[in-house]
């Protein structure tokens, strides 16, 4: 069947992350992306964050705690919040350039404090027709629920969505479910795979 949805995860994808640099100095060590990722879904207080259990200030706290860090909470939200970025090189290009032709969704593990810093400086949201965010949602890539749970709402087939993320498991798990799914870390190369959909 032809695409007629297209998703996007958001970091990585659509903005810029500063995810290793900022995770390194809140562990106080290095670490690969794979683990990153897999960290992510995996601590207890990230998972709670964005997931929606928690708020910013018990989040600092318990990621604190359960990382055994000699860090200030404030110092944890700094860090934390200067993770996500501007939008990248032609996110808001290609978002108007493909609306006229899908229905545009966004599907991001994320959690109030990030959406709503990039909400209240960028415009590139006002392109997206329907926002799918873990912490209002109440679960998380790569659960098959959360793709179950966008396939539902969008009332649509499974082979008719593309969606485009720069985690493997989570382009795994939507691929499992017959989702046409993509591992991407740029509007460009976004741009490039639509190209070749009839």
């Amino acid at each position: 069947m032809a695409i007629t949805h297209a998703v996007f995860d958001m970091g990585g994808v659509l903005v810029e992350l500063q995810w290793l640099d900022r995770v390194k100095t809140l562990l106080g060590r290095p670490i690969a992306i794979d683990e990153l990722h897999k960290l992510w879904v995996s601590a207890p207080s990230t998972v709670d964050f964005e997931s929606g259990r928690t708020d910013f200030d018990a989040f600092a706290t318990a990621f604190i705690q359960e990382f055994d860090l000699a860090l200030a909470p404030e110092v944890v939200k700094h860090e934390f919040l200067e993770i996500v970025q501007a939008p990248l090189p032609g996110c808001k290009e290609m978002l108007i350039t493909l609306k006229p032709r899908y229905h545009l969704s966004l599907l991001s593990n994320t959690n109030p404090a990030h959406y709503e810093r990039l909400r209240d400086r960028y415009d590139f949201f006002d392109s997206l027709d329907q926002l799918f965010l873990s912490y209002k949602i109440g679960l998380m890539k790569p659960s098959a629920a959360i793709f179950e749970h966008l396939l539902t709402t969008l009332k649509t087939p499974a082979d008719t969505v593309a969606f485009f993320d720069d985690g493997a498991r989570n382009v795994a798990a939507a691929r499992a479910l017959g989702i046409q799914a993509y591992r991407v870390d740029s509007p460009t190369e976004i741009m490039a795979i639509v190209e070749g959909f009839s």
